[in-house]
């Protein structure tokens, strides 16, 4: 019998997430980005789902791309870091890569290679100061790579650093230095939208958006979930209790004894804990569903197992056996974040290969 730890993955919730961003924003095509391993959900399976219905992928890093390629995935990727040696150039020639390019040095071991390379995609540094030109560089790029003949499309690009904050006018500033870069180039496509600026803000005209979390049905705002957003979760997290106990008032559980019962209750060990993904820094009261009814976190969480409860008012008798949701469906995961002091990005991310992964969609269930 194998561990009772599921990661259960709707690939059709991703396939209508990614239509859904498209929608948003009809007049651009759109990268579903599965860098990091489709954000926790399985990288291979999300691009063999999706690769009949994208226009291309994205990802952080050329052996992530040919990973892809290896499964058999057929649509373009595109490397969103660009590439960190010169001889990633003719692989990305040889497997039909697309990459960003944001300093000279890339620019120089393409020349160098002489490889051919479909889109080239100038990243434009708009304040964020990760990575990219100011709007001089840009442009001298630009034109270096049009005049190389290696290059059969070079688009522009930028990433925001605040578009999350709706109350924050930075993505704005950020546009305004985008759009005056582009105006200096002239005639450039365009890619700036991440998800969520494809969801709240308005982006210019045309070219490539980057739906990224909001492919997997999460949110990328702050106290919203992704349901709320008409997104639809695309992982639930489950396992099961293989442990029952009946605590006293005063009882005290687990590492550092950071949860003391108030008053008698049983208390449920699951099969989930920091070595499967479950981040250790969750606080006491994060939500869990067990058989159906709302518990709770009690107790610091482990590396292979949790501790939960129900609520003082439940008369449900909880036993070995039964399923407990840690996220996803009535669990929102960006619920469960914010007990962790973190966002639903770093915790479906940090999935291991420890829970079994199980892939549905309409077709088939793997």
């Amino acid at each position: 019998m194998a561990r009772p730890l599921v990661a259960s993955i709707d690939l059709d919730a991703i396939l209508y997430n990614y239509q859904f961003a498209k929608k948003l924003q009809p007049s651009c095509k759109a990268f579903a980005v599965v860098k990091s391993n489709a954000y926790g959900h399985g990288a291979v399976p999300v691009a063999q789902h999706l690769d009949k219905e994208v226009d291309a992928f994205a990802v952080a890093a050329i052996e992530e791309a040919i990973e892809l390629r290896d499964a058999g995935i057929e649509s373009p990727i595109m490397l969103l870091e660009g590439v960190f040696e010169p001889l990633e150039w003719q692989l990305c020639e040889q497997h039909g890569f697309w990459s960003a390019l944001e300093n000279e040095q890339q620019l120089a071991g393409l020349l160098e290679s002489q490889s051919k390379i479909g889109k080239v995609f100038v990243k434009l540094d708009s304040g964020m100061h990760r990575l990219g030109v100011d709007k001089a560089e840009a442009n001298n790029l630009v034109v270096q790579l049009r005049q190389s003949g290696l290059v059969d499309d070079v688009l522009l690009m930028t990433h925001f650093s605040c578009a999350d904050d709706l109350s924050d006018l930075t993505t704005m500033e950020q546009l305004a230095y985008f759009e005056s870069a582009r105006r200096d180039i002239g005639d450039i496509e365009a890619s700036v939208a991440n998800s969520a600026a494809i969801m709240k803000w308005s982006v210019p005209e045309g070219g490539w958006i980057r739906p990224g979390i909001m492919l997997y049905g999460i949110s990328p705002f702050a106290g919203v979930a992704g349901v709320q957003l008409g997104l639809k979760p695309a992982m639930t997290l489950s396992s099961k209790i293989i442990s029952v106990r009946h605590l006293q008032k005063g009882d005290q559980v687990g590492y550092g004894r950071t949860y003391q019962a108030e008053q008698a209750h049983q208390l449920a060990t699951i099969a989930v804990g920091y070595g499967d993904g479950y981040p250790r820094v969750t606080e006491n009261g994060a939500p869990v569903r067990i058989a159906g009814e709302a518990g709770y976190l009690a107790g610091r969480v482990s590396m292979d197992m949790i501790t939960v409860r129900l609520p003082d008012d439940s008369d449900m008798v909880m036993e070995l056996g039964q399923e407990v949701v840690l996220w996803g469906g009535d669990v929102p995961v960006e619920e469960v974040a914010d007990y962790a002091g973190t966002i639903g990005y770093e915790v479906v991310t940090r999935m291991t290969s420890r829970p079994h992964y199980r892939y549905c969609s309409t077709t088939k269930t793997t």
